[in-house]
């Protein structure tokens, strides 16, 4: 089935892109690009299979290569901004951390790199090149799977996501799973920005001393928990009246084209990834 099927004369595209605006950093963003075209099942395929070889190669320069092509392919793409976000504030103080307690801890620590003199208390401090070395492997993968899957995830509506691993015969119920862990987060941001704003606007002081701050965290998680509940029910029985858990076959309202590319582009992921593995176990 195409997926340039209309309704009342509007393409279907633009009927997903405006049911779900982005609002938050990891949320959806709209775009024409290849990587959006592509089926959401080649993304994640492609996404895994290169975590996958960064973290089967054992040393980081192919982490490098592997990050400098995955933000040569983000920032071409258009959807840098949010990703870029989400790396300045998870990915900064993690490569910190990474380097400091490496460097200066790491368990096979045995060449000097940097000696830092006079330090009080510790009068020298020496940063050692196992630990680097060690740490920049550890930060490049993690930079590797967190560009794999923020690219995936803000270049792929989660409804073709759905419809796509659904039509590959996996099952709908595991297939809402990956839909909703997709859109729990932003939900629950909305949800706790919205009730923090009526407490403020109640009287509620959040600015204040440790105490009250803590006294406003409980009164912010109890209204957030117990409508996250109710939600959950009421899309559970939304669900169920629409016929969610029904065996036999199922109608799409459209399509998720697999073109013969994306086909190529999975088994030659998989390929790559087996060729990876075989040269580790002959290494």
């Amino acid at each position: 089935m195409s997926e340039k099927h209309t309704i009342h004369g509007t393409n279907l595209n633009d009927v997903l892109e405006e049911a779900e605006q982005p609002g938050n950093v990891i949320d959806y963003q709209p775009g024409n690009t290849f990587l959006h075209r592509l089926n959401p099942v080649t993304k994640l395929v492609i996404s895994l299979g290169l975590i996958t070889i960064a973290f089967l190669i054992p040393d980081f320069r192919a982490g490098l290569v592997l990050t400098v092509l995955l933000a040569m392919v983000v920032v071409g793409t258009g959807v840098y901004r949010p990703i870029a976000k989400v790396l300045a504030v998870i990915g900064t103080p993690l490569a910190v951390a990474l380097i400091v307690i490496q460097g200066l801890f790491y368990p096979e620590n045995q060449t000097p790199w940097y000696r830092l003199n006079d330090v009080p208390i510790f009068e020298q401090i020496i940063v050692y090149e196992e630990g680097l070395l060690f740490a920049l492997l550890i930060l490049f993968r993690i930079l590797v799977l967190m560009l794999a899957l923020l690219g995936t995830i803000v270049t792929t509506h989660p409804k073709r996501l759905t419809i796509a691993l659904m039509e590959k015969r996996m099952p709908s119920k595991l297939a809402y799973v990956f839909l909703a862990a997709l859109q729990f987060i932003p939900q629950m941001r909305q949800r706790a920005n919205a009730i923090l704003d009526a407490q403020q606007a109640r009287g509620l002081d959040t600015s204040a001393n440790l105490r009250r701050r803590a006294m406003s965290l409980v009164a912010l998680l109890a209204p957030l928990l117990i409508s996250m509940l109710i939600s959950t029910e009421t899309r559970a029985l939304a669900l169920e009246s629409r016929g969610f858990a029904r065996e036999g076959e199922r109608t799409y309202l459209f399509g998720v084209p697999d073109t013969p590319l994306d086909r190529v582009l999975r088994w030659a992921m998989v390929a790559c990834v087996i060729a990876v593995a075989v040269w580790r176990v002959i290494l």
